[in-house]
């Protein structure tokens, strides 16, 4: 009797504990929400957006990936680049055995300590220019997702992610949009970190990036890597991400927290 009592007992505090944790978290999810509210339109002294073609809109459509190279202005380049570099010390490191190694910076933490590249994300102009690209509208993600708008530092030899797609989780399409912010090899010119990416036929493509230049994909079709940093180098990438519909399923949530546990360790599976 006694046993079962204790038992009950500890269920009713730990889901106690278990409602007081989301209830933290979800006024935290508003709190951050409201903070966007005051965000400026970046196009035109961060971002530079060209007009987007009707070929380009169907060639998207018959393999989606597009590299564009320069949409970040000379000046979006510097700012950004710097603030991604400020924004080092809450960089989440992560190394999972013959798959990946590397560091995060979390869409909460981008909240707080990066609010250009928070503005990059959210920038009706930018949301825009990629729904042309895209063929279909498209907005940002869950507040609550931590890979919806991050930063990808690269600062350690060997740091990279091996192929792998990015699997959707959304009741929508889902697209992943990065913007090269650095890329510095140890003796000048590019890092020896680059992007690969494979087409619907198996095909090896390369999709070098330098700072300013972007490049938009549909992640569960187009599987991609990012090969390994030498000595000395740095990389930092702008990843968000997009979809013609945001809400999640519950048993998808829980698998996509699982996933995020290779970026933001197990905290991912309750934050």
């Amino acid at each position: 009797m006694w046993e079962t009592f204790a038992a009950a007992t500890a269920s009713v505090a730990v889901a106690a504990l278990v409602a007081r944790h989301r209830a933290r978290r979800a006024l935290l999810y508003r709190e951050l929400a409201a903070h966007r509210r005051g965000l400026e339109e970046v196009q035109g002294w961060l971002l530079d957006l060209g007009e987007v073609t009707s070929d380009q809109t169907a060639a998207f459509g018959a393999l989606p990936i597009a590299r564009v190279p320069g949409v970040l202005t000379a000046e979006g380049v510097e700012r950004l680049g710097a603030e991604a570099l400020a924004a080092g010390g809450h960089v989440e490191r992560s190394f999972i055995p013959t798959h990946k190694q590397g560091g995060t910076v979390s869409y909460e933490n981008v909240h707080r300590h990066a609010p250009l590249a928070l503005a990059v994300y959210h920038s009706p102009a930018l949301r825009d220019w990629l729904s042309r690209i895209i063929g279909a509208r498209v907005g940002p993600t869950a507040n609550h997702d931590q890979s919806s708008c991050s930063l990808l530092v690269y600062t350690q030899p060997g740091d990279h992610i091996d192929w792998h797609f990015d699997h959707n989780f959304y009741r929508g399409r889902h697209f992943t949009v990065l913007i090269c912010l650095v890329n510095q090899g140890a003796r000048g010119g590019p890092s020896a970190s680059t992007l690969l990416w494979r087409d619907l036929r198996g095909g090896e493509h390369e999709a070098p990036l330098g700072p300013g230049d972007l490049v938009v994909f549909e992640g569960a079709r187009i599987r991609h890597k990012a090969t390994p940093l030498a000595a000395g180098e740095l990389r930092l990438m702008h990843s968000m991400t997009f979809a013609t519909d945001p809400r999640v399923a519950p048993g998808r949530e829980l698998v996509r927290r699982v996933k995020d546990t290779a970026f933001y360790g197990l905290r991912a599976l309750w934050d």
